[in-house]
């Protein structure tokens, strides 16, 4: 009814064989939570493979509850498209050419520790000199990463552990990726579409009304909520 899929990026990708939301709470009952080491990679919902209407929040819903680390959508359309970029999510094309294989086909990930724990961010960081244009995806696993430069609209950055932007933040960022509560995310000028730490955004629209809005932020997570404030003054 479901199939998961791997590719050469690091991301799963969940094809929809229902849009009951029933029936996917009882997959990840009967499958994925019998293997936890699914939930180390961020997902991604295919929803271009499904004929009929899907409801986006319906979907990710479930997913949270079994602690997927969403990344975004693939293939929605129409109204499904408008709900997966207020909830912060990517919108990615189809997945065909992608050269998918079932999971059970993948070559079997490496063990990790357990998912319930947040992933701990290595030392180090991985440091991007070059701006980041639009349609690229940045994904620094298990570090911190560094931008030096513009990040533009339609551009996604990804840490599982902080963010730091140096020049214009415009596109969607992501800090604490792979649920770690205590990643922060600071920007030089904030104009970001989305930003987000371990699941929980805030979209463009309520960005622009911060009176951080195209000057320094610095985000964090509180009671599950984003904190946001001011870089101290050089």
């Amino acid at each position: 009814m479901f199939t998961l899929s791997a590719t050469d990026y690091p991301l799963l990708i969940l094809s929809l064989g229902s849009n009951d939301p029933v029936r996917l709470d009882q997959w990840f009952e009967s499958t994925v939570a019998q293997s936890p080491d699914l939930l180390v990679r961020p997902w991604v919902i295919d929803v271009g493979s499904f004929p009929g209407h899907v409801d986006i929040g319906e979907m990710v819903r479930v997913c949270r509850k079994f602690r997927v680390t969403l990344a975004g959508v693939m293939g929605a359309g129409g109204g499904a498209l408008s709900q997966a970029s207020a909830m912060g999510l990517a919108c990615l094309p189809n997945a065909d050419g992608l050269g998918m294989l079932p999971v059970s086909q993948a070559p079997a990930p490496e063990p990790v520790a357990p998912v319930a724990a947040p992933v701990a961010p290595a030392e180090g960081a991985r440091i991007v000199t070059t701006p980041v244009r639009s349609g690229q995806q940045i994904w620094a696993q298990n570090q911190d990463l560094i931008l030096l430069g513009t990040v533009s609209a339609g551009a996604e950055v990804m840490a599982d552990g902080n963010v730091h932007c140096y020049g214009t933040l415009r596109g969607r960022v992501a800090a604490g990726v792979s649920g770690n509560e205590n990643a922060r995310l600071f920007a030089r000028k904030l104009e970001a579409q989305v930003v987000s730490i371990a699941g929980i955004f805030m979209a463009q629209e309520d960005l622009s009304e911060l009176p951080q809005w195209g000057k320094t932020a610095m985000f964090s997570l509180l009671d599950q909520r984003l904190q946001v404030g001011s870089l101290p003054e050089s």
